[in-house]
């Protein structure tokens, strides 16, 4: 992988897409691992979850547990990469937030299912910003950056209003971080092929 490469990792749930990009870095001692599946209030499967990821990571590299600013990780540091894990969680995370700034907790479904075309642009315009910050400062500092994402284009239209629009955002944030990545790789059960 090239010093200054863009390298993008899709993958269904436990396809081992995690695994692959940190194999892209195994050489490599001066990584910040940024893990946005900050959770607030984790139940005991998803504490197992990251745990299983933190042991699996060089004990070498930095970890940052965040999902907001990325863009101010990249610019304000120099080093060999960086590992976004991941881009779903990532957008997950930030959609959450701005809803609960129009609405609280109990009535999310309601708003979601009330929510206007132009709410919910409002909402999409928030999360593309955020990814355009974070391509733009990788692009800016000419760091190598690998970014671990869900497939999400393969299953069933999702039932409800709420799950629809994180699935289009997720679908649109992967088409934008593909297009301006050198690399893209797509891990099916383990196995790796490289599309781009």
């Amino acid at each position: 992988m090239g010093k200054q490469n863009l390298t993008f990792v899709l993958g269904g749930a436990k396809s081992g897409k995690s695994e692959f990009a940190e194999s892209l870095y195994s050489r490599q001692e001066r990584v910040c691992y940024i893990a946005t599946g900050v959770v607030k209030n984790p139940d005991g499967e998803m504490q197992l979850r990251i745990k299983r990821h933190q042991e699996r990571r060089s004990a070498k590299w930095t970890t940052r547990e965040q999902y907001r600013k990325i863009d101010k990780v990249i610019e304000n540091e120099a080093l060999d990469g960086y590992l976004l894990d991941d881009a779903t969680m990532l957008i997950t995370n930030l959609f959450y937030d701005f809803v609960l700034t129009k609405t609280i907790p109990e009535r999310i479904d309601d708003y979601l299912e009330a929510a206007s075309s132009t709410e919910i642009a409002e909402i999409r315009q928030v999360i593309l910003e955020e990814w355009r910050k974070i391509l733009t400062a990788q692009k800016k500092k000419h760091q190598s950056m690998v970014i671990v994402s869900d497939e999400v284009g393969l299953g069933v239209v999702p039932a409800t209003k709420q799950t629809r629009i994180l699935r289009d955002l997720y679908g649109e944030v992967n088409q934008m971080i593909a297009k301006k990545a050198d690399d893209v790789y797509f891990v099916i059960s383990g196995l790796v092929q490289k599309i781009k």
